[in-house]
Protein backbone atom coordinates (compact mmCIF):
# COMPACT_ATOMS: atom_id res chain seq x y z
CA UNK A 1 0.00 0.00 0.00
CA UNK A 2 0.73 3.88 -0.58
CA UNK A 3 2.38 5.24 2.38
CA UNK A 4 -0.40 7.42 3.12
CA UNK A 5 -4.05 6.09 1.55
CA UNK A 6 -6.61 8.52 0.79
CA UNK A 7 -9.88 7.08 2.18
CA UNK A 8 -13.29 8.36 1.33
CA UNK A 9 -16.14 7.36 4.18
CA UNK A 10 -19.54 7.11 3.21
CA UNK A 11 -21.09 7.16 6.61
CA UNK A 12 -23.97 9.32 8.19
CA UNK A 13 -22.95 8.05 11.90
CA UNK A 14 -19.90 9.24 13.03
CA UNK A 15 -18.97 7.17 15.84
CA UNK A 16 -19.00 4.10 13.34
CA UNK A 17 -16.49 6.01 11.20
CA UNK A 18 -14.11 6.40 14.29
CA UNK A 19 -14.28 2.74 14.63
CA UNK A 20 -13.17 1.99 11.38
CA UNK A 21 -10.62 4.65 11.74
CA UNK A 22 -9.49 3.33 15.04
CA UNK A 23 -9.11 0.07 13.34
CA UNK A 24 -6.97 1.33 10.64
CA UNK A 25 -4.77 3.24 13.33
CA UNK A 26 -4.55 -0.22 15.11
CA UNK A 27 -3.30 -2.06 12.28
CA UNK A 28 -0.42 0.42 11.16
CA UNK A 29 -2.51 1.53 8.05
CA UNK A 30 -1.36 5.62 7.14
CA UNK A 31 -4.22 7.38 6.01
CA UNK A 32 -5.62 10.72 5.12
CA UNK A 33 -10.09 10.63 5.73
CA UNK A 34 -12.75 12.63 4.76
CA UNK A 35 -16.34 11.91 6.02
CA UNK A 36 -19.41 12.70 4.02
CA UNK A 37 -23.12 11.52 4.36
CA UNK A 38 -24.86 12.94 1.10
CA UNK A 39 -24.80 12.94 -2.97
CA UNK A 40 -23.49 16.68 -3.25
CA UNK A 41 -20.40 15.81 -0.34
CA UNK A 42 -19.41 12.60 -2.27
CA UNK A 43 -19.31 13.60 -5.84
CA UNK A 44 -17.12 16.90 -4.47
CA UNK A 45 -14.73 14.84 -2.42
CA UNK A 46 -14.08 12.38 -5.45
CA UNK A 47 -13.11 15.40 -7.09
CA UNK A 48 -11.68 17.53 -4.43
CA UNK A 49 -9.71 14.27 -2.81
CA UNK A 50 -9.21 11.76 -5.47
CA UNK A 51 -9.54 8.76 -3.10
CA UNK A 52 -7.29 6.00 -3.38
CA UNK A 53 -9.96 4.14 -1.57
CA UNK A 54 -13.82 4.45 -1.24
CA UNK A 55 -15.57 2.57 2.01
CA UNK A 56 -19.50 3.07 2.29
CA UNK A 57 -22.31 2.41 4.23
CA UNK A 58 -25.06 0.38 1.96
CA UNK A 59 -28.06 2.88 3.99
CA UNK A 60 -28.17 6.09 4.90
CA UNK A 61 -30.85 8.90 5.28
CA UNK A 62 -30.05 10.96 2.18
CA UNK A 63 -28.33 8.86 0.41
CA UNK A 64 -27.47 5.08 -0.28
CA UNK A 65 -24.01 2.99 -1.03
CA UNK A 66 -25.26 1.28 -4.73
CA UNK A 67 -25.85 4.90 -5.58
CA UNK A 68 -22.49 5.89 -5.01
CA UNK A 69 -20.83 3.13 -6.06
CA UNK A 70 -22.39 3.79 -9.77
CA UNK A 71 -21.12 7.05 -9.24
CA UNK A 72 -17.92 6.03 -8.22
CA UNK A 73 -17.42 3.67 -11.37
CA UNK A 74 -18.54 6.43 -13.58
CA UNK A 75 -16.00 9.40 -11.96
CA UNK A 76 -12.98 6.78 -10.74
CA UNK A 77 -13.60 3.33 -12.48
CA UNK A 78 -10.23 1.85 -11.44
CA UNK A 79 -10.69 3.06 -7.31
CA UNK A 80 -11.41 -0.06 -4.61
CA UNK A 81 -15.05 0.43 -2.97
CA UNK A 82 -15.75 -1.48 -0.03
CA UNK A 83 -19.03 -1.81 1.77
CA UNK A 84 -18.71 -1.67 5.61
CA UNK A 85 -22.40 -2.07 7.09
CA UNK A 86 -23.98 -3.71 10.06
CA UNK A 87 -26.00 -5.90 7.86
CA UNK A 88 -26.52 -6.90 4.46
CA UNK A 89 -28.70 -9.34 2.83
CA UNK A 90 -27.65 -12.17 0.85
CA UNK A 91 -29.62 -10.11 -2.49
CA UNK A 92 -28.22 -7.12 -1.79
CA UNK A 93 -24.70 -8.50 -1.27
CA UNK A 94 -24.63 -10.39 -4.97
CA UNK A 95 -25.95 -7.47 -6.58
CA UNK A 96 -23.52 -5.12 -5.38
CA UNK A 97 -20.73 -7.69 -6.41
CA UNK A 98 -22.24 -7.52 -9.85
CA UNK A 99 -22.52 -3.61 -10.04
CA UNK A 100 -18.86 -3.71 -9.21
CA UNK A 101 -18.49 -3.05 -5.52
CA UNK A 102 -14.83 -4.68 -4.70
CA UNK A 103 -15.94 -6.88 -1.57
CA UNK A 104 -17.87 -5.98 1.73
CA UNK A 105 -17.14 -6.19 5.53
CA UNK A 106 -19.89 -6.05 8.59
CA UNK A 107 -19.14 -3.40 11.16
CA UNK A 108 -19.02 -6.08 13.70
CA UNK A 109 -16.15 -8.06 12.43
CA UNK A 110 -13.78 -4.84 11.46
CA UNK A 111 -10.70 -6.97 11.81
CA UNK A 112 -11.00 -8.45 8.53
CA UNK A 113 -11.17 -4.88 7.03
CA UNK A 114 -7.28 -3.59 6.84
CA UNK A 115 -6.97 -7.80 4.69
CA UNK A 116 -9.53 -6.65 2.46
CA UNK A 117 -8.38 -3.49 1.39
CA UNK A 118 -4.76 -4.71 0.79
CA UNK A 119 -7.23 -7.28 -1.70
CA UNK A 120 -8.66 -4.50 -3.00
CA UNK A 121 -5.58 -2.38 -3.50
CA UNK A 122 -3.64 -5.17 -5.06
CA UNK A 123 -6.46 -6.13 -7.53
CA UNK A 124 -6.73 -2.39 -8.40
CA UNK A 125 -3.12 -2.34 -9.52
CA UNK A 126 -2.65 -5.61 -11.54
CA UNK A 127 -6.31 -4.18 -13.42
CA UNK A 128 -4.27 -1.25 -14.34
CA UNK A 129 -1.32 -2.62 -15.24
CA UNK A 130 -3.41 -5.50 -17.22
CA UNK A 131 -5.24 -2.60 -19.21
CA UNK A 132 -1.95 -1.41 -19.92
CA UNK A 133 -0.44 -4.44 -21.37
CA UNK A 134 -3.58 -4.20 -23.73
CA UNK A 135 -3.59 -0.69 -24.90
CA UNK A 136 0.27 -1.82 -25.95
CA UNK A 137 -0.67 -4.41 -27.37
CA UNK A 138 -3.51 -2.70 -29.60
CA UNK A 139 -0.79 -0.07 -30.74
CA UNK A 140 1.74 -3.31 -31.54
CA UNK A 141 -0.93 -4.82 -33.80
CA UNK A 142 -1.97 -1.71 -35.34
CA UNK A 143 1.38 -0.65 -36.25
CA UNK A 144 2.33 -4.39 -37.42
CA UNK A 145 -0.62 -4.48 -39.83
CA UNK A 146 0.13 -0.96 -41.07
CA UNK A 147 3.54 -2.07 -42.06
CA UNK A 148 1.84 -5.82 -43.31
CA UNK A 149 -0.05 -3.57 -45.56
CA UNK A 150 2.85 -1.06 -46.86
CA UNK A 151 4.74 -4.20 -47.55
CA UNK A 152 1.92 -5.95 -49.41
CA UNK A 153 1.44 -2.82 -51.51
CA UNK A 154 5.11 -2.43 -52.26
CA UNK A 155 5.09 -6.14 -53.50
CA UNK A 156 2.59 -5.30 -56.03
CA UNK A 157 4.62 -2.25 -57.32
CA UNK A 158 8.17 -3.94 -57.56
CA UNK A 159 7.93 -7.44 -58.95
CA UNK A 160 11.83 -7.93 -59.21
CA UNK A 161 11.86 -7.69 -55.16
CA UNK A 162 9.24 -10.05 -54.57
CA UNK A 163 11.23 -12.27 -52.92
CA UNK A 164 12.79 -9.97 -50.17
CA UNK A 165 9.86 -8.36 -49.71
CA UNK A 166 7.78 -11.83 -49.11
CA UNK A 167 10.87 -12.25 -46.85
CA UNK A 168 10.24 -8.80 -44.85
CA UNK A 169 6.19 -9.77 -44.70
CA UNK A 170 6.95 -13.05 -43.11
CA UNK A 171 9.27 -11.57 -40.68
CA UNK A 172 6.35 -8.88 -39.64
CA UNK A 173 3.71 -11.24 -39.47
CA UNK A 174 6.47 -13.50 -37.16
CA UNK A 175 7.03 -10.90 -35.20
CA UNK A 176 2.99 -9.94 -34.85
CA UNK A 177 2.84 -13.64 -33.86
CA UNK A 178 4.88 -13.38 -31.20
CA UNK A 179 3.29 -9.81 -29.77
CA UNK A 180 0.19 -12.01 -29.77
CA UNK A 181 1.28 -13.98 -26.68
CA UNK A 182 0.00 -11.37 -24.49
CA UNK A 183 -3.47 -12.58 -24.91
CA UNK A 184 -2.21 -14.65 -22.03
CA UNK A 185 -3.07 -11.74 -19.89
CA UNK A 186 -6.58 -11.59 -21.25
CA UNK A 187 -6.67 -15.37 -20.77
CA UNK A 188 -5.69 -15.19 -17.19
CA UNK A 189 -8.49 -12.41 -16.14
CA UNK A 190 -10.70 -14.99 -17.64
CA UNK A 191 -9.97 -17.76 -15.36
CA UNK A 192 -9.77 -15.36 -12.47
CA UNK A 193 -13.79 -13.86 -13.53
CA UNK A 194 -14.33 -17.52 -13.88
CA UNK A 195 -13.05 -18.49 -10.74
CA UNK A 196 -14.87 -15.88 -8.65
CA UNK A 197 -18.41 -16.56 -10.86
CA UNK A 198 -17.85 -19.62 -9.72
CA UNK A 199 -17.21 -18.71 -6.09
CA UNK A 200 -20.38 -16.92 -6.30
CA UNK A 201 -22.27 -20.01 -6.86
CA UNK A 202 -20.79 -22.27 -4.07
CA UNK A 203 -21.47 -19.44 -1.46
CA UNK A 204 -25.52 -19.22 -3.41
CA UNK A 205 -25.38 -22.68 -2.47
CA UNK A 206 -24.01 -22.49 0.98
CA UNK A 207 -26.47 -19.62 2.29
CA UNK A 208 -29.45 -21.73 0.54
CA UNK A 209 -28.49 -24.67 1.96
CA UNK A 210 -29.14 -23.08 5.74
CA UNK A 211 -32.72 -23.26 4.86
CA UNK A 212 -33.51 -26.87 4.29
CA UNK A 213 -33.83 -28.91 7.16
CA UNK A 214 -34.18 -32.49 4.86
CA UNK A 215 -31.13 -34.50 5.17
CA UNK A 216 -31.29 -35.95 1.50
CA UNK A 217 -31.75 -32.38 0.44
CA UNK A 218 -28.82 -31.15 2.07
CA UNK A 219 -26.60 -34.21 0.75
CA UNK A 220 -27.64 -32.72 -2.57
CA UNK A 221 -27.01 -29.33 -1.85
CA UNK A 222 -23.36 -30.20 -0.79
CA UNK A 223 -22.66 -32.80 -3.70
CA UNK A 224 -23.78 -29.75 -5.84
CA UNK A 225 -21.76 -27.03 -4.17
CA UNK A 226 -18.59 -29.44 -4.30
CA UNK A 227 -18.91 -29.97 -7.71
CA UNK A 228 -18.61 -26.12 -8.68
CA UNK A 229 -15.76 -26.38 -6.23
CA UNK A 230 -13.77 -28.41 -8.26
CA UNK A 231 -14.10 -26.82 -11.23
CA UNK A 232 -13.27 -23.32 -9.43
CA UNK A 233 -9.90 -24.86 -8.19
CA UNK A 234 -9.33 -25.76 -11.77
CA UNK A 235 -9.25 -22.15 -12.84
CA UNK A 236 -7.74 -20.81 -9.58
CA UNK A 237 -4.73 -23.07 -10.36
CA UNK A 238 -4.76 -21.92 -13.50
CA UNK A 239 -4.59 -18.28 -12.26
CA UNK A 240 -2.21 -18.78 -9.82
CA UNK A 241 -0.25 -21.09 -12.63
CA UNK A 242 2.83 -19.58 -14.98
CA UNK A 243 1.73 -21.77 -17.94
CA UNK A 244 -2.11 -20.60 -18.39
CA UNK A 245 -2.56 -23.68 -20.64
CA UNK A 246 -1.87 -26.56 -19.18
CA UNK A 247 -2.62 -27.82 -15.10
CA UNK A 248 -0.31 -29.53 -12.24
CA UNK A 249 -3.02 -32.02 -12.14
CA UNK A 250 -1.58 -33.69 -9.17
CA UNK A 251 -1.72 -30.34 -7.21
CA UNK A 252 -4.65 -29.84 -8.36
CA UNK A 253 -6.30 -33.04 -6.95
CA UNK A 254 -4.68 -32.63 -3.56
CA UNK A 255 -6.10 -29.27 -3.34
CA UNK A 256 -9.59 -31.07 -4.16
CA UNK A 257 -9.63 -34.70 -2.37
CA UNK A 258 -8.77 -32.31 1.29
CA UNK A 259 -11.13 -30.12 0.03
CA UNK A 260 -13.74 -32.96 0.29
CA UNK A 261 -12.27 -34.41 3.70
CA UNK A 262 -12.70 -30.84 4.92
CA UNK A 263 -16.43 -30.56 3.63
CA UNK A 264 -17.28 -33.60 5.28
CA UNK A 265 -15.25 -33.27 8.74
CA UNK A 266 -12.75 -35.96 7.36
CA UNK A 267 -9.82 -35.11 9.82
CA UNK A 268 -7.62 -37.88 10.71
CA UNK A 269 -6.62 -39.70 7.57
CA UNK A 270 -4.17 -38.11 4.69
CA UNK A 271 -5.26 -38.89 1.05
CA UNK A 272 -2.67 -41.41 -0.82
CA UNK A 273 -2.10 -38.69 -3.77
CA UNK A 274 0.43 -40.58 -6.46
CA UNK A 275 0.58 -38.28 -9.49
CA UNK A 276 3.98 -36.99 -10.67
CA UNK A 277 4.59 -34.63 -13.49
CA UNK A 278 1.27 -35.19 -14.99
CA UNK A 279 -0.08 -31.40 -16.68
CA UNK A 280 -3.10 -31.79 -18.58
CA UNK A 281 -5.13 -28.93 -21.01
CA UNK A 282 -8.23 -27.19 -19.00
CA UNK A 283 -10.75 -29.71 -21.90
CA UNK A 284 -9.16 -32.85 -19.87
CA UNK A 285 -8.69 -31.67 -16.30
CA UNK A 286 -11.89 -30.39 -16.05
CA UNK A 287 -13.88 -33.66 -16.77
CA UNK A 288 -10.99 -35.75 -14.86
CA UNK A 289 -11.08 -33.27 -11.93
CA UNK A 290 -15.06 -33.81 -11.85
CA UNK A 291 -14.87 -37.90 -11.95
CA UNK A 292 -12.32 -37.68 -9.13
CA UNK A 293 -14.75 -35.63 -6.90
CA UNK A 294 -17.66 -37.98 -7.53
CA UNK A 295 -15.43 -41.40 -6.70
CA UNK A 296 -13.77 -39.70 -3.58
CA UNK A 297 -17.44 -38.54 -2.53
CA UNK A 298 -18.61 -41.86 -3.19
CA UNK A 299 -15.86 -43.37 -1.00
CA UNK A 300 -16.28 -40.92 1.30
CA UNK A 301 -20.02 -41.55 1.69
CA UNK A 302 -20.71 -44.81 1.17
CA UNK A 303 -17.12 -46.82 1.32
CA UNK A 304 -16.73 -45.36 5.02
CA UNK A 305 -19.24 -43.46 6.63
CA UNK A 306 -22.73 -45.40 5.89
CA UNK A 307 -21.02 -48.40 7.56
CA UNK A 308 -20.87 -46.29 10.75
CA UNK A 309 -23.27 -45.17 13.94
CA UNK A 310 -24.97 -41.75 13.26
CA UNK A 311 -23.15 -40.76 16.19
CA UNK A 312 -19.80 -41.58 15.10
CA UNK A 313 -20.49 -40.83 11.67
CA UNK A 314 -17.54 -38.20 10.54
CA UNK A 315 -14.99 -40.52 12.77
CA UNK A 316 -12.18 -42.61 10.48
CA UNK A 317 -9.34 -45.38 11.24
CA UNK A 318 -6.12 -44.40 10.51
CA UNK A 319 -6.75 -47.88 8.85
CA UNK A 320 -8.74 -46.41 6.31
CA UNK A 321 -7.44 -45.40 2.66
CA UNK A 322 -8.35 -43.59 -0.32
CA UNK A 323 -6.08 -43.35 -2.78
CA UNK A 324 -5.72 -41.38 -6.60
CA UNK A 325 -3.22 -42.18 -8.63
CA UNK A 326 -2.56 -41.37 -12.48
CA UNK A 327 -0.17 -43.14 -15.14
CA UNK A 328 0.63 -42.33 -18.37
CA UNK A 329 2.20 -44.79 -20.93
CA UNK A 330 3.33 -43.32 -24.64
CA UNK A 331 -0.08 -41.21 -25.03
CA UNK A 332 -2.48 -43.19 -22.66
CA UNK A 333 -3.46 -42.11 -18.97
CA UNK A 334 -4.44 -44.51 -16.70
CA UNK A 335 -6.05 -42.69 -13.78
CA UNK A 336 -7.48 -45.04 -10.60
CA UNK A 337 -9.58 -43.65 -7.42
CA UNK A 338 -9.24 -46.66 -4.35
CA UNK A 339 -10.80 -47.55 -1.18
CA UNK A 340 -9.96 -50.13 0.90
CA UNK A 341 -13.48 -49.65 2.93
CA UNK A 342 -16.69 -52.02 2.50
CA UNK A 343 -16.67 -52.28 -1.03
CA UNK A 344 -19.02 -51.71 -3.61
CA UNK A 345 -22.13 -54.01 -3.68
CA UNK A 346 -21.53 -57.17 -5.94
CA UNK A 347 -25.54 -56.81 -6.91
CA UNK A 348 -25.17 -53.28 -8.63
CA UNK A 349 -24.58 -52.92 -11.89
CA UNK A 350 -22.41 -49.05 -11.48
CA UNK A 351 -23.30 -48.37 -15.17
CA UNK A 352 -27.17 -48.94 -14.95
CA UNK A 353 -27.85 -46.70 -11.37
CA UNK A 354 -30.28 -44.05 -10.29
CA UNK A 355 -27.01 -42.49 -8.64
CA UNK A 356 -26.18 -39.12 -10.48
CA UNK A 357 -22.51 -39.26 -9.20
CA UNK A 358 -22.36 -42.57 -11.04
CA UNK A 359 -24.40 -41.69 -14.12
CA UNK A 360 -21.56 -38.53 -14.49
CA UNK A 361 -18.51 -40.64 -14.38
CA UNK A 362 -19.70 -42.64 -17.11
CA UNK A 363 -20.89 -39.81 -19.28
CA UNK A 364 -17.74 -37.95 -18.04
CA UNK A 365 -15.46 -40.60 -18.92
CA UNK A 366 -17.29 -40.98 -22.41
CA UNK A 367 -16.59 -37.03 -23.40
CA UNK A 368 -12.80 -37.99 -22.11
CA UNK A 369 -13.20 -40.98 -25.30
CA UNK A 370 -12.32 -43.04 -22.96
CA UNK A 371 -12.81 -46.05 -20.34
CA UNK A 372 -14.07 -47.32 -16.95
CA UNK A 373 -13.65 -50.08 -15.10
CA UNK A 374 -14.48 -51.41 -11.30
CA UNK A 375 -12.91 -54.03 -9.31
CA UNK A 376 -14.27 -55.19 -6.40
CA UNK A 377 -11.69 -56.85 -4.19
CA UNK A 378 -9.78 -55.54 -1.16
CA UNK A 379 -12.24 -52.87 -1.20
CA UNK A 380 -12.85 -50.59 -4.26
CA UNK A 381 -11.02 -49.68 -7.37
CA UNK A 382 -11.88 -47.81 -10.19
CA UNK A 383 -9.96 -47.47 -13.19
CA UNK A 384 -10.28 -44.54 -16.02
CA UNK A 385 -8.51 -44.83 -19.25
CA UNK A 386 -8.26 -42.19 -21.68
CA UNK A 387 -6.29 -40.18 -24.07
CA UNK A 388 -5.89 -36.20 -23.66
CA UNK A 389 -8.84 -34.22 -25.18
CA UNK A 390 -7.95 -32.58 -28.30
CA UNK A 391 -9.66 -29.58 -29.65
CA UNK A 392 -9.10 -27.75 -33.16
CA UNK A 393 -11.22 -24.61 -31.76
CA UNK A 394 -9.24 -23.33 -28.79
CA UNK A 395 -8.96 -19.86 -28.24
Amino acid sequence: MKEELKILILEDVAFDAELIEYELRREGVKFLSRRVETKESFISELEVLKPDLILADHSLPKFDGLSALKIANSECPYTPFLFVSGKIGEEFAVNALKEGATDYIFKNNLSKLVPAMQRALKECHEKIEREKAQNALKKAHFELEQQVLERTKALSRVNDELRAEMDERERIENKLKKSLEEKEILLKEIHHRVKNNLQIISSLLNLQSRYINDEEMLDIYKESQNRVKSMAIIHEKLYQSEDLARIDFGDYVKSLVLDLFHSYGVDNIEPDINIRDVLLDINTAIPCGLIVNELVTNSIKHGFLANRTRANSQSFDKKDKIAVNITKENEIYTMSVYDNGIGFPDNLDFRHTDSLGMQLVISLTSQLRGTVELERDNGTLFKIVFKEVEYNNKF
